[in-house]
């Protein structure tokens, strides 16, 4: 069995804390699909608290909270270096969730120039460690490479879902903001959407990895999250290396810090 990913941090989560990441504020409306009314709600956040709570980066400098229209908002502001294989560069993963079936659903928008059609934010899912994981690429133009799942499984990361390539829907062609959601049960059936939640642009079915952690980021490229919530069930067995077990006795508080940078 793979260790779950686990970078710096003192962050340490007692059922209390994690109950508590269910954060009060607007929800996101559309994201539940038929079925998804089953999974227990894990996460909602909007980040109107000035804070990234739960969140956790594999650069943290490179993210914040950050003033937006009509309220706060997650923002990638630096994409990351390429690594030894060809893989996204970017992510901040739910810490503390180590799921089979779950659907992530909320708002986001590239910060890339709009004529680069190639410009991507991606959802990460099953995330093991950062050699091992699956993403959604959406991105403005569909090929091989982009607006893709693609999957990093120890090597260059390869495309895995049913479309052929440059024959999926490809809608993150602007600054604007879009509502998406990613779907996974328990058969490893996803489905990813963006803007139409009732139809979606990218599928496939591959029991790879099997669990892991979720998360929000870009393959080389910048921009925001927004109004994200997470429902999941989570994986029967040991606590990994990347999740804490359970402490009585943690605050909110003791978790709460400044808005990222």
């Amino acid at each position: 069995m793979r260790k779950l990913w686990s970078g710096k941090s003192g962050l340490r989560y007692s059922l209390t804390a994690l109950a508590l990441l269910v954060f009060s504020g607007p929800s996101f409306t559309g994201s539940v699909t038929a079925g998804a009314q089953d999974l227990p709600l894990l996460v909602r956040s909007d980040f109107e608290s000035g804070t990234a709570v739960g969140w956790r980066p594999n650069i943290p400098a490179n993210w914040r909270v950050v003033e937006t229209e009509g309220g706060r908002a997650y923002e990638l502001v630096t994409a990351g270096a390429p690594g030894r294989i060809r893989a996204p560069t970017s992510w901040s993963l739910l810490e503390g969730f180590d799921l089979t079936s779950f659907e992530l659903g909320g708002r986001f928008k590239s910060a890339a120039d709009p004529a680069n059609m190639l410009g991507d934010l991606c959802v990460f899912f099953h995330f093991q460690d950062p050699e091992h994981f699956f993403y959604i690429h959406f991105a403005g133009a569909s090929d091989e490479a982009h607006n893709i799942i693609g999957l990093v499984n120890g090597a260059d990361r390869v495309k895995v879902n049913r479309e052929a390539a440059g024959g999926s829907t490809a809608r993150l062609k602007d600054r604007g903001w879009h509502t998406f959601k990613v779907s996974c049960d328990a058969a490893g059936e996803v489905k990813a959407y963006v803007d139409d939640l009732s139809s979606p642009v990218l599928t496939v079915r591959d029991t790879t990895l099997g669990h892991g952690l979720v998360g929000v980021g870009s393959f080389d490229d910048t921009g925001f999250f927004d109004d994200l919530e997470l429902r999941g069930i989570r994986r029967l067995g040991p606590v990994g290396h990347g999740l804490h077990k359970a402490e009585p006795g943690w605050e909110l508080a003791r978790i709460r810090g400044p808005a990222t940078k």
